[in-house]
């Protein structure tokens, strides 16, 4: 039986590494859980952080075959991945582990910028994994709440837009960064206005490019990868179907046919 990888995020910025799977393991059944009705994560204290990544992983695991979970969130993959490992049987991988790596071979000047939200970045994950590495290299972080919510309202080029990621991102850019780690999933889809503040100088890492490498070489080395496989998407929400249905279509530029709704009464109610 070819069974399902399953990936979660508190929204739609997930879908930026469902996309990378679709379009790199194109055989493999997915299951994606959005979990609107909490969203966003990255406001939240790490208890309850901790506290959703585990009521959707059990619900995941109870209710579909899968052979892998993704933390499609950086918020999640700083503050819960050891603690969903060390609770669940299934292999599950993070967004964050192959990124510092890819920043230091990208650097040329060693000055390397990370955006995130809130929680992701007071948990200094990517600073720290990042001068583990290499503690001779500087890095500079900045949080950026608001651009989740841009983006959720499929505000990506507007002016109000540009004006909000200048006055995020000024510091990074006085800083002299020629690298920057979108440390959310949703922030690729900003990813052309960003660039175009920063100009060409700053190379721009999507950790989902990253993350789906090390998705490929887990499948392969389990000896797990689909094989002629007509693909199963399956997409789960805890709120707003139909605006997740919209917005995800533009997402992974293809057509999304049914939504399924989750009770979050029913998410909270799972035995934890």
């Amino acid at each position: 039986m070819n069974r399902f990888i399953g990936l979660f995020d508190s929204g739609m910025g997930g879908l930026t590494v469902l996309k990378q799977i679709i379009g790199s393991l194109p055989e493999e059944n997915t299951v994606y859980f959005g979990d609107m009705g909490r969203a966003p994560y990255g406001s939240r204290s790490p208890e309850v952080i901790g506290r959703y990544a585990e009521q959707i992983v059990r619900y995941l695991t109870e209710n579909y075959d899968l052979k892998l979970i993704i933390t499609a969130c950086n918020t999640v993959s700083a503050i819960s991945l050891d603690h969903l490992r060390k609770t669940f049987p299934i292999p599950t991988l993070g967004i964050i582990d192959p990124v510092p790596k890819k920043a230091l071979e990208t650097t040329k000047n060693g000055r390397i910028g990370v955006i995130g939200t809130r929680s992701a970045i007071q948990s200094s994950v990517y600073q720290r994994k990042i001068k583990d590495l290499d503690s001779s290299v500087s890095v500079f972080s900045q949080d950026c709440p608001l651009f989740i919510h841009l983006i959720e309202e499929g505000w990506t080029n507007e002016p109000a837009t540009k004006m909000i990621i200048g006055e995020y991102l000024a510091n990074l850019k006085h800083s002299k960064i020629d690298t920057l780690i979108l440390g959310c999933t949703h922030y690729p889809i900003l990813r052309e206005a960003i660039q175009e503040y920063f100009g060409n100088d700053v190379q721009i890492i999507d950790p989902a490019e990253e993350c789906i490498k090390d998705i490929k070489n887990f499948l392969a080395e389990e000896g797990q990868l689909n094989r002629d496989n007509y693909p199963e998407r399956i997409f789960l929400v805890t709120d707003n179907p139909d605006s997740f249905r919209s917005s995800g279509e533009r997402y992974l530029d293809r057509k999304i046919h049914k939504v399924n709704l989750v009770d979050i009464g029913d998410l909270e109610r799972t035995r934890i």
